[in-house]
């Protein structure tokens, strides 16, 4: 970013120490709303991409904006920092330069069954134009941090109050050794893989960059899955992964049918309020977590965990793109919906029936007692009788 505009005082206000970041992003906070500050990224992106020089940007800017906001604006839209999902510039951390990844409803979550509430309004999610043609050319990719499909925006969802349409997919693993590696988890269960095929609201937005932080920019469907059967569909584009095993490579592969991708069934889900699982974290994404899980082989899962890698071809270190997923967030007050019954019920009939069942054995144990003790007086009354004799043969 310093490159953008090296040698003027933009410059300078764009390169500052880890300290001096920290007391920038404690002011932005205590300062400046979010919304001024996304605005102002907006406006000076828009600037950047009209090919506006440093000189033009600078006699431009709104004075009344801190110069804090102004670099912290800027860092987050047009470059970011270096992230990752482990070590000093691990999800931890990521709150230091990102601030939504610190903030409220946040994703993935752990999907647990006391969090559920059946919507009879939800219904069956709508696919259109997910079959493609071979004749059509994707873009598969690594971009360090996860392996993306970019897809044509006439895919599209359209059982939303909104159309959302399509703009990629990418997938996040474990690895060879800790296969487990979902975003998602279900009732504290973590799955070997996630697909999550990301919408933009088309109706509000022209594309994906300006609907990425809006409240309701974002449609994103998550798929969980499972190592077990073969998988022909992932051959679609596993069989080209050895050409972008590095980070920012990418090659053109005919297009299929995404639709072979997701769940048989899109009528159960569950359905949240959240946000990207990535930097900048906006809260921006409404989640659609289908039920029913897919399956890729052993073999297939290795080729994903183990053929990436998260640095460049240039770098003197190789570094596995592996265990890319972020731990489940704070649920706080949220509800996850549910657009389905079954199973949502069993927690609450196994409860009352072991309810019933200790209610009935402690019935039939204060029985017992009574008859028990009622029988013992009976006999008592009995074994005393004037004329009968006891053990030894002696009248009583």
């Amino acid at each position: 970013m310093a490159g953008l505009c090296s040698g003027s005082a933009t410059a300078a206000v764009l390169s500052p120490s880890g300290d001096q970041m920290t007391l920038i992003a404690a002011f932005v906070v205590a300062v400046t709303s979010a919304r001024a500050a996304k605005k102002l990224a907006r406006w000076y992106k828009r600037l950047f991409e009209e090919g506006r020089s440093c000189s033009e940007i600078k006699m431009r800017s709104p004075s009344f904006i801190p110069v804090a906001a102004l670099h912290l604006s800027l860092i987050g839209a047009l470059q970011g920092y270096k992230w990752t999902y482990s070590g000093p510039e691990g999800e931890h951390h990521w709150s230091k330069h990102y601030p939504y990844c610190g903030g409220s409803f946040q994703s993935p979550i752990d999907i647990k069954s006391e969090l559920l509430r059946f919507d009879p309004t939800l219904r069956p999610i709508e696919v259109q134009n997910y079959n493609l043609s071979p004749d059509e050319q994707l873009t598969l990719g690594n971009n360090g941090h996860a392996l993306q499909i970019s897809l044509p925006s006439k895919m599209h969802i359209s059982s939303l109050q909104h159309r959302y349409s399509a703009a990629q997919l990418h997938f996040h693993w474990g690895s060879s050794s800790q296969i487990a590696g979902s975003e998602h988890m279900v009732n504290s269960k973590q799955y070997a893989a996630e697909m999550h095929v990301v919408h933009y609201n088309s109706d509000k937005y022209p594309n994906i960059s300006y609907a990425v932080d809006k409240s309701d920019g974002l449609a994103v469907l998550g798929v969980l899955i499972e190592v077990g059967e073969f998988n022909p569909t992932f051959e679609q584009f596993l069989r080209f992964i050895n050409g972008i095993k590095y980070r920012n490579q990418k090659v053109q592969v005919p297009g299929f049918n995404i639709r072979a991708l997701l769940p048989a069934r899109l009528d159960e889900y569950y359905r949240y309020d959240g946000s990207l699982t990535t930097p900048p974290c906006y809260p921006s994404v409404l989640w659609t977590v289908f039920r029913n899980t897919m399956t890729v082989s052993q073999k297939q899962f290795n080729a994903l965990a183990t053929a990436l890698y998260s640095s460049s071809a240039q770098d003197s270190a190789t570094i596995p793109l592996q265990s890319n997923y972020r731990k489940p967030q704070l649920v706080d007050s949220r509800i996850v919906l549910a657009s389905f019954k079954e199973g949502l019920l069993a927690p609450i009939l196994v409860i009352s029936a072991l309810g019933f069942a200790f209610i009935v054995s402690f019935i039939c144990c204060l029985f017992k007692q009574k008859r028990s003790a009622a029988d013992h007086n009976e006999s008592k009354r009995v074994g005393y009788t004037i004329g009968d004799r006891d053990e030894y043969g002696s009248r009583v």
